[in-house]
C-alpha cells in the first residue's frame, strides 16, 4: 500500500490541524494552574483564620487570668495585699534578719521594705520567696532586680520592693520607716519561751493559710482525716513549721451527743493490737508530722493500759507526744516519760 504524497495542502492540513489540538489543550492547561492557585490561596487563608482564633483564645485566657476577681471586685493580690506583706516578713525572720535591722513603709501603690546587712545572700532570698508566695498567690512573680533588690509583681504590677543595705556604705541611709514590732524572742540567740499550737486544723484551708501567713512561729496540729490535712501539712513544712496530728481519742459520756471523736479515734474498748494498728493507719496518712497530741479523749487518756499502747507507737517511730490535759486525770505524760517517749504537757488551753 503506497503512502500519500507530500503536499503542500496536506502540509497545511497538518499543521493546521496540529494549531486547533494545541488551541483546544490550552484552555485546559490554564484551568489547571488556576485551580492549583486557588487551591493554595484558599489553604494559606484558612492558616491565616486559624492563627487569628489561637490569637483570639490565647489573649483571652491571658486578660482572664490576669485580671481575676474576688468576690469583692478586688484583684486577688491587691485583696491580700497586707497578707503578702506578713509573708515576706515572716520570711525574712525566717531567714534570720532581726526586727532591728528590718523596716517597711508604703510608698504609693508598693510596699517598701528596707534590710539593713551587709552579707545578705540575694538568690537564696529569691528563692525562699518564690516558695512561699508563688503556691499561694496566683499570677505573683518574685524577680531579682540589680544586686541588692528584690521585686515582687503581682498581675504585672509591682507591689513589694526588697531593698538590701550595706551599712556603713557612703551615700546610703536606712529610710525612714514603720519598723516592725515583734516579741524580743525574735531577737537572734534569745530562746522561745512559749509555744503554741493551734488544734483542729484540716478542714478549712483559707483559716490555715491566714494562720500560716502570720510572722510568728507556731505548730498546726492537723486531724489525719480532714478534707485538706496533706495540702495543709505541705505547706506547713515549705514555711518550716512543726506540725503535729490532732489524733481523735474516745472522750468521757461517748457516745452521747457531741461526744463523737471521729475517724480514726482510738477507743477504750480496743485491744492493744487494735490501737497500735489504728495509730500506724492514722500517722500513714500525713507521716511527716512530728509527734501527736490528742483530741479530746479525756476517757481515753486515763487508760494506761492504752496509752502505753500508743506510747510504743511512738516510741518505735520518734514521735513525740503531747499531753493536750482534756482532764487532770490523764496519765499519758507520765507514761511517755516513763517509756522513753519525748513528752510535754500543755500549760493554757483557749478555746
Amino acid at each position: 500500500m503506497s503512502r500519500p504524497r507530500k503536499t503542500a495542502s496536506n502540509s497545511r492540513k497538518s499543521a493546521s490541524s496540529r494549531k486547533r489540538i494545541s488551541s483546544a489543550r490550552r484552555p485546559v492547561t490554564r484551568k489547571r494552574r488556576n485551580t492549583k492557585k486557588i487551591t493554595s490561596s484558599r489553604f494559606l487563608v484558612l492558616i491565616a483564620i486559624l492563627a487569628v482564633v489561637a490569637f483570639i483564645v490565647v489573649s483571652l485566657a491571658f486578660f482572664h487570668y490576669y485580671q481575676q476577681k474576688t468576690p469583692s471586685g478586688k484583684p486577688i493580690c491587691q485583696q491580700h495585699r497586707e497578707d503578702i506583706t506578713t509573708t515576706i516578713l515572716g520570711v525574712l525572720l525566717e531567714e534570720g534578719f532581726s526586727r532591728h535591722t528590718v523596716s517597711w513603709r508604703i510608698q504609693g501603690t508598693t510596699t517598701l521594705f528596707s534590710i539593713k546587712d551587709g552579707k545578705h545572700k540575694i538568690h537564696q532570698m529569691v528563692a525562699s520567696l518564690q516558695r512561699a508566695l508563688h503556691h499561694r498567690y496566683r499570677g505573683l512573680r518574685v524577680r531579682k532586680f540589680a544586686s541588692n533588690t528584690i521585686r515582687v509583681y503581682c498581675r504585672n504590677r509591682l507591689t513589694h520592693k526588697l531593698l538590701f543595705l550595706v551599712p556603713g556604705r557612703k551615700g546610703v541611709s536606712f529610710p525612714p520607716a514603720h519598723h516592725v514590732k515583734l516579741p524580743k524572742f525574735y531577737e537572734k540567740g534569745k530562746a522561745i519561751r512559749v509555744a503554741i499550737v493551734i488544734d483542729d486544723i484540716g478542714n478549712d484551708l483559707k483559716i490555715a493559710r491566714k494562720l500560716l501567713a502570720l510572722p510568728v512561729p507556731i505548730t498546726l496540729s492537723i486531724f489525719p482525716y480532714a478534707p485538706h490535712s496533706r495540702e495543709i501539712a505541705r505547706e506547713a513544712l515549705a514555711r518550716h513549721h512543726i506540725i503535729l496530728m490532732h489524733l481523735p481519742m474516745e472522750p468521757d459520756g461517748y457516745p452521747g451527743k457531741g461526744k463523737d471523736p471521729g475517724p480514726g479515734a482510738l477507743y477504750v474498748r480496743m485491744t492493744p493490737d487494735e490501737i497500735r494498728k489504728q495509730l500506724v493507719d492514722d500517722l500513714n496518712r500525713i507521716p511527716e508530722v512530728s509527734g501527736i497530741n490528742n483530741h479530746m479523749g479525756s476517757r481515753f487518756t486515763c487508760d494506761a493500759k492504752g496509752m502505753r499502747a500508743v506510747m510504743e507507737v511512738l516510741k518505735k517511730r520518734k514521735k513525740i507526744f503531747l499531753d493536750s490535759r482534756t482532764t487532770a486525770k490523764s496519765v499519758g505524760f507520765s507514761i511517755a516519760k516513763e517509756m522513753g517517749v519525748p513528752t510535754a504537757r500543755r500549760d493554757v488551753f483557749m478555746d
